[in-house]
C-alpha cells in the first residue's frame, strides 16, 4: 500500500513538472509571438511611412494614379520614396544655407507643401477634370451599348466588347469599362457597377447604374431605355452650356467695367481737374 500511495505522488509530481514546464514554454512562446508581431508592425508603419511601398498604401497610391488617368504601374514604386527623398534633399539644403530661424522655418513648411501636398493636389485636380470628362463622353457610349444589345449581345458580353473598342475613341473612359468588365466576371455585374459608381461619382454614371442594375433584377428589355438616357444626357449637356453661355455677358462686365469704364472717366476728367489744380 505504501508503495502504491508513494507511486500516486511521484506521478502526480511529475505531472505537476511536466504541466508547469508545459505551461511555461506556452508563456514564452505566445511572449515571443506577441514581440514578433509588435516589431512586425512597427516594421510595417516605418517602412508605409518612409518606402510607401506597403500593401495599403501602394493601393491608395494605385487608386489614385488611376482615377487621375495615369497608367503607368512603374511610377507607383518610385512616387512615394521620390517624394521623401525630394523633401530629405530640400531641407538639407535649407539647412546648410539659411541660418535665420525664422526663415528656415518657413523654408521647411514651403518644402513640406510644395514636395507633400502639390502633388496630391495635382492628382485630384487631375480627377476632378477626368471625371467630368468621362461624364461628358458617357452618352456616346451609351449609344454604342445600346446598339449591341439590340444585336443580342448580354450586358457582360458589351462591356467586354466597348472595353477593347472604344481605346481610340476615350481611352480613359475605355479604362473605365474594361474593369468595369474584368470586375464583373470576379464579382458580378451588380457589384462592378457600384465599383463603377465610385469611381466616377456623378449623377449620370449613378444613372446609368441603376438602370443596367434595374434590367438585372427585373429583366427588362435595356435597349430602348439606354437611348432615351443617352439623349437625355446629352439635352442635360446642352442646358449646362446654354447655361454657361447666359452667365457669359455678366462675366464679360467685369473687365468691361475695369478695363474700359474706369480709364474712359479718367481720361474724361482728368483735363478738368488738371486745369483746376494749376489754378486756369
Amino acid at each position: 500500500m505504501i508503495i502504491i500511495i508513494f507511486f500516486l505522488l511521484v506521478s502526480a509530481l511529475i505531472a505537476f513538472g511536466i504541466t508547469r514546464y508545459l505551461d511555461h514554454k506556452a508563456t514564452q512562446h505566445r511572449i515571443k509571438s506577441f514581440l514578433e508581431r509588435k516589431k512586425q508592425a512597427n516594421f510595417s508603419v516605418f517602412h508605409d511611412l518612409l518606402g510607401g511601398m506597403g500593401k495599403g498604401t501602394q493601393r491608395e497610391i494605385r487608386n489614385k494614379f488611376e482615377d487621375a488617368g495615369i497608367y503607368n504601374k512603374d511610377l507607383l514604386r518610385y512616387y512615394q520614396p521620390l517624394k521623401f527623398a525630394l523633401l530629405a534633399v530640400a531641407v538639407i539644403c535649407i539647412l546648410l544655407f539659411v541660418y535665420e530661424t525664422n526663415d528656415m522655418l518657413i523654408s521647411i513648411l514651403a518644402a513640406i507643401i510644395g514636395v507633400i501636398i502639390v502633388p496630391d493636389m495635382y492628382l485630384a485636380m487631375r480627377k476632378k477634370r477626368l471625371v467630368e470628362k468621362n461624364s461628358r463622353q458617357l452618352p456616346y457610349m451609351i449609344d454604342m451599348m445600346a446598339v449591341c444589345v439590340q444585336t443580342g449581345m448580354t450586358l457582360e458580353a458589351s462591356f467586354r466588347y466597348l472595353g477593347d473598342e472604344l481605346k481610340s475613341f476615350d481611352k480613359d473612359l475605355c479604362y473605365q469599362i474594361r474593369k468595369t468588365s474584368d470586375a464583373a466576371e470576379v464579382k458580378g455585374m451588380e457589384a462592378a457597377l457600384a465599383d463603377l459608381t465610385k469611381r466616377v461619382p456623378t449623377p449620370q454614371v449613378r444613372s446609368f447604374a441603376l438602370t443596367l442594375t434595374q434590367n438585372i433584377q427585373y429583366g427588362t428589355s435595356v435597349a430602348p431605355v439606354l437611348s432615351d438616357l443617352a439623349e437625355d444626357f446629352r439635352n442635360e449637356q446642352i442646358l449646362v452650356m446654354e447655361e454657361k453661355i447666359g452667365k457669359l455677358a455678366a462675366k464679360m462686365s467685369t473687365p468691361l467695367i475695369l478695363f474700359i469704364m474706369f480709364p474712359i472717366v479718367i481720361l474724361i476728367l482728368a483735363p478738368g481737374i488738371t486745369r483746376m489744380a494749376s489754378g486756369g
